[in-house]
């Protein structure tokens, strides 16, 4: 009897920008004309993230939060931008 084991769904990683979030939003640069979702990874710090269009701007009453140590995905559009403020390094990955 063979055992087969299903492929885990996945995506193309794309740019990423890596940086240390503040107590001042912080956005990336306008997304790839391929990119629906990102990758927001944290290690040290939590931080608050909010995704729109360019001059988006991140804060904690209207901004998502992201704990300590927590990698979340998140549907977005081409051309939008996310912003991020907190404290520690932030990593986020175009996907495509």
């Amino acid at each position: 009897m063979a055992y087969t084991w299903d492929k885990a769904p996945s995506s193309r990683v794309g740019v990423s920008y890596v940086f240390t979030a503040s107590s001042t939003s912080t956005p990336t640069s306008t997304f790839g004309p391929q990119t629906y979702q990102i990758r927001i990874a944290t290690t040290t710090g939590a931080i608050f993230f909010k995704v729109g269009q360019a001059t988006v701007v991140a804060d904690s009453t209207s901004g998502h939060a992201l704990g300590t140590n927590l990698v979340d995905y998140v549907s977005v559009t081409p051309g939008q931008q996310c912003a991020v403020v907190g404290t520690g390094p932030v990593s986020i990955t175009e996907m495509s």
